[in-house]
């Protein structure tokens, strides 16, 4: 079995694979992303047991995962990124603006709706979650259905995790009964 890694995955993304998986290579951190690769693709090809991988990833077993690291990660090149934040920073002046249309780009309605489904598939980026939660809000009032964003597991979770902290450390107020003694020195 020939296993090729594409060269477009990161350090860190292996290094995160490895780590929240039953893979074989001890501190992988220590080694180069070359020495990774080939580490990687040894142990594919001598692993006779079932892969496990503990945080949710775009394969489940050991054929879906090499068939992941043969393939490109889907990046953005840094002018479709801009491109992307644009948009978005458009939708986003036209929400703040009290859905005014003489103080933003758009003519009507649909020219939001249309770039807001350009831009749902990139959820991963900060101001596309923004705009879209924010025209959201449009779409409720006006009983349309609510634009659905695509991000990644990785960002899903790591939001998941930020709201649950959100909620655990918010600062309440305590009241005590009782008598206390208070005393000034001088």
């Amino acid at each position: 079995m020939d296993i090729h890694i594409h060269e477009g995955h990161t350090k860190c993304g292996l290094i995160d694979i490895i780590n929240n998986s039953n893979i074989d290579i001890l501190q992988p951190y220590l080694h180069t992303k070359e020495k990774l690769l080939t580490l990687l693709s040894v142990f594919l090809k001598e692993c006779n047991y079932d892969l496990q991988f503990y945080s949710s990833y775009p394969f489940k077993n050991k054929d879906e995962f090499i068939i992941y690291l043969g393939q490109n990660p889907c990046k953005l090149s840094g002018a479709d990124k801009r491109r992307i934040s644009d948009i978005a920073k458009q939708v986003i002046v036209f929400c703040k603006s009290g859905y005014n249309f003489e103080k933003c780009i758009y003519n009507n309605i649909e020219d939001v709706y249309n770039d807001c489904l350009k831009i749902k598939e990139y959820g991963d980026i900060f101001c596309v979650r923004t705009a879209v939660s924010l025209f959201n809000i449009v779409l409720e009032q006006e009983g349309r259905d609510k634009i659905e964003l695509k991000m990644s597991a990785l960002t899903h979770n790591r939001l998941q995790l930020k709201n649950t902290y959100k909620k655990n450390c918010v600062p309440t107020l305590q009241v005590k009964y009782g008598k206390f003694l208070v005393v000034f020195d001088t």
